[in-house]
């Protein structure tokens, strides 16, 4: 049976006002690089961003920065 909400695309609103589809499942984001301190993430949603801090553990290799210093 067909749902009307079953194929309805999620949408997430980013701060510089567009629009990005949300996946149903998460995906894994793998940066590749000799010098992981170089590297800033940031969240274009929420606007949170991230600086590599050279740690090899997964989950800890990012220290949020906090801009309002």
């Amino acid at each position: 049976m067909f749902r009307l909400g079953d194929n309805m695309k999620k949408y997430r609103n980013l701060k510089n006002g567009e629009k990005a589809e949300e996946l149903d499942l998460p995906i894994n984001l793998i940066i590749k690089t000799n010098c992981p301190k170089k590297w800033i993430i940031e969240d274009l949603e929420t606007g949170q961003r991230y600086k590599a801090n050279g740690n090899t553990e997964i989950g800890k290799m990012f220290d949020l920065i906090d801009d309002k210093k």
